[in-house]
């Protein structure tokens, strides 16, 4: 029953149009909306008709390189590419990504390189884009990518990473590579003095949770390693702080002589990772000296510090910096 009155709305609807369309306002409408369609179609033939400039970013694959031959150039990301265009030839590009830009290694083969002039790369272009393109400018407007034959020696990574923990957080360990060692190829040959290669440099602040980035390799000119980038995985826990009593020893005193501390016992305040708290905790061992020859003339404070800290103790520090102090001969 409800769809008979839907089907009865509707055809009414239907009707009450095709009445306004057959009126003389409709009839007027419907003029302007052709001669509306008109102009447009006009315009558009015109736009397609005249010339037009576009940039293309076009990424850069080469093809048939032997294996016995490895890449030692990176490849730009893309050429930069200017071209003017009728709009009827522009049309194909604008549905598509910029076209990729194939060269193959033996037609552009010099020994152990691939070289592209000025003149060669925009040939190159001319013949990829066709006649009715004009090639404008393109960038970089040659291209030189160099190989090398040579086995590869495998050299350990090392992270040039410092990481800053948030408060109470405390690192765990040294920043360090996932990958030990990666294989470096050379141009011309790679020195015995590289013992290892290093992460380009990041410093991260407010390390509140740990994590793992990626990191491209800092590699010489005409080397390269494979792979190029590694994982750095930085560590980082939440920190507690405790305080322990501890006696203060005195040492450089003059023989013969006895250095009475007041008091001879000072607080040290220290985090520790949550992961080793218990056991660091059970016993905590600091030296705390009070160097006498620090002591200046006629004076009554004796410097006190903290000459050594057990492992995993961050954040360390002494309720003092000097004790009172008096001579017993």
């Amino acid at each position: 029953m409800a769809g008979c009155v839907a089907h009865m709305l509707m055809g009414r609807r239907i009707d009450i149009i095709k009445e306004k369309l057959r009126s003389q306002r409709g009839r007027n409408f419907i003029v302007f909306l052709t001669f509306v369609g008109l102009s447009a179609l006009l315009w558009m033939v015109q736009a397609l008709n005249e010339f037009t400039q576009r940039d293309m970013r076009c990424p850069v694959v080469i093809t048939h390189v032997p294996d016995t031959l490895t890449r030692i150039t990176p490849l730009p990301e893309a050429i930069n590419v200017n071209v003017r265009a009728k709009g009827t030839d522009m049309l194909k590009y604008s549905f598509r990504d910029d076209p990729t830009l194939t060269f193959d290694f033996r037609s552009y083969k010099q020994g152990n390189r691939m070289f592209l002039g000025d003149a060669a790369f925009k040939a190159y272009l001319r013949n990829k884009f066709g006649k009715d393109v004009e090639v404008q400018s393109v960038s970089p407007d040659s291209l030189i990518v160099e190989f090398t034959s040579s086995p590869p020696i495998k050299v350990p990574v090392r992270a040039d990473v410092k990481a800053i923990p948030a408060v109470q957080m405390v690192q765990v360990g040294r920043p360090h590579s996932l990958t030990d060692s990666v294989e470096v190829y050379s141009l011309n040959g790679i020195p015995t003095s590289m013992r290892y290669v290093s992460t380009e440099p990041l410093t991260i602040n407010e390390v509140k949770k740990s994590q793992i980035v990626r990191l491209a390799l800092s590699m010489p000119r005409g080397m390269r390693a494979i792979p190029d980038s590694v994982d750095v995985a930085i560590e980082v826990e939440p920190m507690i702080s405790r305080k322990v009593k501890t006696p203060v020893r005195v040492i450089n005193a003059p023989a013969g002589t006895k250095i009475i501390l007041m008091p001879s016992q000072i607080d040290v305040y220290y985090g520790v990772p949550m992961s080793t708290y218990q056991k660091a905790n059970s016993d905590p061992k600091f030296d705390v000296v009070a160097d006498y020859s620090k002591v200046k003339p006629g004076g009554e404070l004796i410097p006190v510090e903290i000459v050594k800290i057990p492992k995993n103790f961050n954040h360390v520090y002494k309720s003092t910096d000097s004790l009172d102090f008096y001579i017993e001969r």
